[in-house]
């Protein structure tokens, strides 16, 4: 019985042997913690506070990367970072962070677990967030909490192993074990507390996206509805008031200036041979010409005034509070405008005239439609007479 004992120690001992050679083997290979340049340390505090001067240094005195080891490349990387990040440059700043984090691998994790290391993630958090990655910056927040959980949780540990090692008494290990079981007591309150907070945070981050997206949404439907009310008022091509609007806000110019009793004056523009001037060089250059006059008409007139396109290459104004010496005084402006500009970059090499007929409010022209009829009236006059005059209707 006793050598059958001695035997089985010796088997259990022989597979014991094996199995600690074979997990030895299967270790991984152990980083060690490398020194950091000095001067790395010192840029890096400074382009936390100072990153333009900074970057100022760097350009006089350069550092070769090359020459750093992974855990300065690393420090080095979040300067670059820090600078990137005062420029507003957010994208710059997360390409230079995930390079520093790709080093990772190679530096000491007890290394990467001090608070030079851990701020990568809260600065990739921000910036990802400044980018509306709101997703990516949630993790890498995540991540920094759960790192400087596990970094307090060393610093305590280191603590408390100071404090035995410094207490060589069974009396002073006593307290020592009583202030541990204090502490984890604690840490776990604190655990929890984080925990809770890591949750908030995330109800927070999810209920402010809805929120975001659903102002977004709003504000993209307001934007919307407004485009497409004012594009209701507009003329297509041109972009001054079309032919409804022109109705609408010139009959309530003429009932405004009836009830205040003040003078209106309507005018009706036309610009001479544009037929003609369509059909020689084609559509697309008439629309440029109109486009362009319209842009005039508008720079010519006065805030209260309204320019709108009725037909072709005809256009009403609507003067509230103007005499005809007004009305004639902007007409005689507008034409030597359009008479001055020079359309020789749409091809034509000539001088656009117009034509423009002035009707002033009075008791028997009283609405827009009378006005309006009067003006058009003269202006077809006009056509088959001499173009390119201001005429005003005589009663």
């Amino acid at each position: 019985m006793r050598l059958m004992s001695v035997v089985l120690l010796f088997i259990l001992a022989f597979f014991y042997s094996i199995n600690g050679f074979a997990y030895d083997e299967s270790k991984p290979s152990y980083t060690p913690i490398v020194s950091i340049n000095n001067k790395v340390n010192q840029l890096l505090i400074q382009s936390e506070s100072t990153p333009t001067h900074t970057e100022l240094m760097l350009k006089e005195n350069p550092i070769d990367f090359q020459k750093l080891n992974p855990a300065e490349q690393y420090l080095y990387l979040m300067i670059l970072a820090n600078i990137a990040k005062i420029k507003g440059q957010h994208n710059e700043v997360i390409t230079y962070l995930l390079e520093a984090q790709e080093l990772e691998p190679i530096i000491n994790e007890d290394q990467l677990s001090q608070l030079s290391f851990l701020n990568l993630y809260k600065k990739l958090a921000r910036s990802y967030a400044k980018t509306g990655q709101f997703k990516k910056a949630y993790d890498a927040n995540h991540a920094y909490i759960t790192k400087y959980d596990v970094f307090m949780k060393s610093e305590r540990d280191k603590y408390i192993f100071e404090l035995e090692d410094k207490y060589e008494t069974k009396r002073k290990k006593d307290i020592n074990t009583l202030l541990n079981n204090q502490t984890e007591l604690k840490a776990l309150e604190i655990d929890e507390s984080l925990h809770n907070e890591v949750l908030q945070r995330r109800n927070i981050y999810i209920i402010s996206f809805l929120v975001f997206i659903f102002l977004l949404l709003l504000l993209r439907l307001l934007s919307m509805n407004k485009r497409i009310h004012e594009l209701s008022k507009e003329d297509m091509l041109t972009g001054v008031r079309n032919r409804k609007t022109l109705f609408r806000y010139g009959k309530s110019a003429i009932k405004r200036c009836i009830e205040n009793k003040v003078g209106l004056c309507l005018l009706a523009v036309n610009i001479d041979g544009f037929k003609g001037l369509n059909e020689i060089h084609g559509d697309y250059i008439g629309d440029e010409v109109l486009k362009r006059f319209a842009l005039l008409g508008t720079e010519s007139m006065r805030t209260r005034d309204i320019f709108a396109r009725l037909e072709d290459a005809t256009f009403i104004v609507v003067l509230p509070e103007a005499s005809e010496d007004e009305a004639k005084a902007i007409a005689q402006h507008l034409k030597e405008k359009v008479a001055a500009f020079n359309f020789d970059y749409v091809g034509i090499h000539q001088q656009l005239d117009i034509s423009v007929s002035i009707v002033e409010l009075s008791e028997s022209l009283n609405n827009f439609e009378l006005l309006l009829n009067t003006a058009m009236n003269v202006l077809y006059e006009m056509r088959d007479g001499d173009n390119n005059q201001i005429k005003i209707y005589q009663q």
